[in-house]
């Protein structure tokens, strides 16, 4: 789950979340202006919306691992994840609430849930739409500071020609990370080169790359991963899970979508 963007992203959302506590403990809604003060407010708010907050991220970052639901749209994915945390969250403001001296009875559950679902779907769906903004803005960011980047001089080898009517994706590859292609990795709507040099990043679908790649060159092992022929150095089939270890040391996840794929290429029989 580490590699999820919703867990690679935790600095950026916290800011908001703490905010967003803080807005509500002043408002005060769903009646706490009326039964407690600004700073049980504020402890109220902060603790069920940070509470709520580490579900929604564990949902996103689990479904995300879920392929046929990490294709859905954000909005529609996200709103499957906060339904599914409003469930602990409304038994989680029955606690907090007792706590800070305004008990309900655990039968009250049924009656606080539609409105605890609509407020914690709402900020999942938000908080998702700006993950995703803040991913493609970063992306945005590495693609201008790449560009930026002094071009090889002039006096070094030219780079291999491919002609154009014959489409092949290692013309998109920066001359000075050679032409060792290791593996392709999807990064929200860019692709991230890897070679034996280093990495890159271009704007383009990795169903795009594979289909200029070709079936010969490598294999797609999950759905944001391809990795190319001769580059997996070893399998590392701890922590439950199937991950191929390259030769420049990068790990990649094998899905089970993509496993009988990477047994039929060979590829299981390295070990570590």
């Amino acid at each position: 789950m580490r590699e999820s963007p919703y867990v690679r992203s935790l600095p950026f959302q916290l800011p908001a979340v703490v905010g967003l506590a803080i807005v509500l403990g002043v408002i005060g809604p769903f009646g706490t202006y009326e039964h407690m003060d600004l700073a049980r407010r504020i402890a109220y708010f902060g603790i069920i919306g940070g509470l709520s907050w580490l579900q929604i991220v564990v949902l996103a970052a689990w479904f995300g691992r879920i392929e046929p639901i990490d294709r859905w749209p954000v909005a529609g994915r996200m709103a499957l994840v906060g339904m599914l945390a409003s469930i602990p969250s409304t038994f989680e403001v029955i606690a907090v609430q007792s706590w800070l001296g305004h008990p309900i009875p655990l039968w009250a559950a049924p009656y606080l849930f539609p409105e605890n679902a609509l407020l914690t779907t709402s900020i999942a769906v938000v908080f998702g739409l700006l993950v995703e903004q803040h991913l493609r803005a970063r992306a945005d960011a590495e693609l201008a500071r790449v560009a930026a980047l002094p071009q090889p001089p002039s006096g070094g080898p030219e780079p291999v020609s491919v002609p154009s009517s014959s489409p092949d994706f290692l013309r998109r590859v920066p001359p000075a990370l050679g032409r060792d292609l290791v593996a392709l990795e999807m990064e929200d709507h860019y692709l991230r080169i890897h070679t034996a040099l280093g990495s890159d990043l271009v704007l383009m679908r990795l169903r795009d790359a594979l289909a200029e790649l070709g079936p010969e060159r490598g294999r797609q092992v999950h759905r944001s991963w391809w990795v190319a022929t001769g580059a997996v150095a070893s399998v590392d089939r701890s922590a439950g899970r199937l991950v191929l270890v390259l030769r420049n040391g990068l790990k990649v996840p094998v899905s089970k979508t993509y496993r009988d794929s990477v047994k039929e290429a060979g590829w299981l029989t390295l070990s570590c």
